[in-house]
């Protein structure tokens, strides 16, 4: 199903005109009934072709622009309506720029009521209205002329309608279901019900969501869509969704329903703001904002950026702060209105959800590049999250286990990390002690190893050539003392294996080797077990060296303690 939204000024046939296309009264309450005045958004679902529409009739009076604005989140084409009798009004100038600020590329102009004037007024109907489409989105828009008494003009228009759908681009999966909640009420027997246009994923019976901002989960028990019943809607349609979960009361209009952890939550964004050439004064961070976007109407505070204020007719960007946590991503467009002076300001693209530098110093964009640069490193779920969709790793400069940075930041990490390991010579750096990226950088380095957990330039010696070891091995049983030697180089040693560590001394693994033949060769005389004495004897070494190595010989299942003799351990 393709959405398409009615727009225009009040009284100029938009319901009447839906109502002859599908065979739907889109007007749902007695007093726009009563009235003949389209006061809340109306739905209706008809079949052109081999397209299924729906439309959104949205009210054209400004005292009810508000619910307009919570019916074009979701839209992806425009029916701009005109009265051919009654022409160019306020509220359709509104419309249109309203229409055009949040992004909708594609339209037709149909003129309703033709049967009301001659060709002459019609004429400078259609010149009026040409006029003012110029350098709008609806500038080469096909122009419909349509009376709702005359089947053949309603014929021309579905056809018009098809072609204008026929050119729409694909939906786009982006695997991220959202429904912005345009109504919520209770179904008799089913409970609570939400109505709105699912974009990014399809929806299934079972999946579980999270309405925002109150962060409540709930469960998809019903999916309609045009009045039948499925299991799987796909993205782009209109639908209904019988919820578990939470009370019909405790929804509004504007609330979000999302897959819980797809979706970083934004209370503060930057975006793009495109002010109205009609707007008189320009936009400052003094008025009181509101700000629609998808169905959500919202008080805001916004802060120009790189300037004081925006004149009119002029683009700039703005940071804005929001009292709630909405699931927004780049590319969200929203309208802005001053309810002070009660007029649209303009509109805009959200561009970057999580803002990192000061207001003064951002330079915001959709672009992954700026993402990544003004962070240094980000985790490519993450950066996914940041973009609100998926990024291929051909998308991004550098890509590091799980990791993505830019070309600059690697040069400039992996200079700091050369410094350190030619700073360390010989001895090289423990890959414990450097930073997450740093670690990360170490792979792409061609002239760096990393043995034994420590990082060393290609060409430094072997520790285990260093004048220690030899040192060690010819002491044997009985080590020089340590305390005075670099306790780096002997954790290598010992990582090596070359060392051995015995209670508070060091010894060469040969010392090591000779302490388990000396206790073989004093249980082939004793086989009910030696004492340390006996141990020390035939060492011929102190106490302060025999016990280390008995006790790393209990450790180590070669020996075993009973009472106060030594027998033979599982590897002896």
């Amino acid at each position: 199903m393709r959405i398409i939204a009615t727009a225009g000024h009040v009284d100029h046939g938009k319901s009447s005109l839906v109502q002859a296309l599908t065979g739907t009264d889109p007007d749902r309450w007695e007093e726009e009934k009563r009235r003949g005045l389209t006061i809340d958004l109306g739905f209706a679902f008809t079949q052109i072709g081999d397209q299924q529409i729906g439309f959104i009739d949205v009210p054209g009076h400004v005292r009810f622009l508000r619910n307009m604005l919570a019916g074009i989140g979701g839209i992806e084409a425009c029916m701009f309506v005109i009265a051919a009798n009654e022409g160019w009004k306020p509220q359709t100038e509104e419309h249109l720029r309203i229409l055009d600020a949040i992004g909708i590329t594609t339209g037709l102009i149909v003129l309703t009521k033709t049967d009301l004037v001659d060709a002459e007024a019609l004429a400078l109907t259609i010149d009026s209205v040409q006029r003012h489409v110029r350098s709008t989105f609806l500038e080469d828009a096909p122009v419909v002329q349509v009376s709702i008494h005359d089947s053949s003009t309603l014929e021309v228009l579905r056809n018009t309608i098809n072609d204008v759908i026929t050119s729409l681009p694909p939906v786009v999966n982006t695997h991220r279901p959202r429904i912005w909640v345009d109504r919520a009420f209770a179904a008799k027997g089913s409970g609570t019900v939400i109505t709105g246009t699912l974009t990014g994923s399809p929806l299934s019976l079972g999946d579980e969501l999270v309405l925002q901002p109150s962060n409540t989960a709930v469960k998809v028990r019903g999916i309609q869509s045009n009045g039948v019943s499925l299991n799987t809607l796909e993205a782009g349609n209109r639908c209904a969704l019988n919820l578990t979960g939470i009370d019909h009361a405790d929804v509004n209009r504007g609330d979000v329903a999302v897959v819980d952890g797809q979706w970083l939550g934004t209370n503060k964004f930057d975006a793009s703001l495109q002010v109205l050439a009609s707007i008189e004064h320009a936009v400052s961070k003094r008025g009181s904002y509101m700000m629609y976007v998808g169905s959500r109407e919202i008080k805001v505070v916004l802060h120009p950026i790189g300037s004081t204020n925006i004149q009119s007719g002029e683009k700039g960007f703005i940071r804005v702060a929001l009292p709630d946590t909405l699931p927004l991503v780049p590319g969200d467009r929203f309208i802005l209105r001053e309810s002070g002076r009660d007029e649209t300001i303009g509109g805009g693209e959200v561009l970057d959800i999580q803002p990192i530098l000061r207001s003064s110093k951002a330079k915001p964009n959709k672009k992954i590049s700026r993402v990544v640069a003004e962070r240094g490193w980000v985790q490519l779920p993450q950066l996914q999250l940041l973009v609100g969709r998926n990024v291929d790793i051909s998308e991004v400069e550098q890509a590091l286990d799980g990791w993505v940075t830019t070309n600059d930041n690697l040069a400039e990490v992996s200079s700091e990390v050369v410094a350190l390991i030619v700073a360390s010579n010989d001895l090289g750096v423990d890959v414990a002690t450097l930073k997450t990226h740093q670690r990360l950088v170490l792979p792409t380095l061609t002239n760096v190893t990393v043995r034994d957990g420590r990082a060393r330039s290609a060409d430094a010696n072997d520790v285990a050539s260093h004048p220690l070891v030899k040192q060690f091995a010819d002491a044997g049983c009985t080590p020089p003392d340590s305390a005075s030697i670099d306790k780096a180089i002997v954790r290598q040693l010992v990582q090596r294996g070359i060392f051995v560590h015995c209670d508070e001394l060091y010894f060469h693994s040969s010392a090591i080797d000779y302490a388990v033949a000396a206790a073989r060769q004093l249980l082939v005389v004793n086989p009910q077990g030696f004492t340390v004495a006996q141990f020390r004897e035939h060492l011929g070494v102190s106490r302060k060296y025999a016990l280390p190595l008995i006790n790393h010989l209990d450790i180590t299942g070669f020996t075993r303690r009973r009472d106060d003799v030594r027998i033979a351990g599982a590897k002896l």
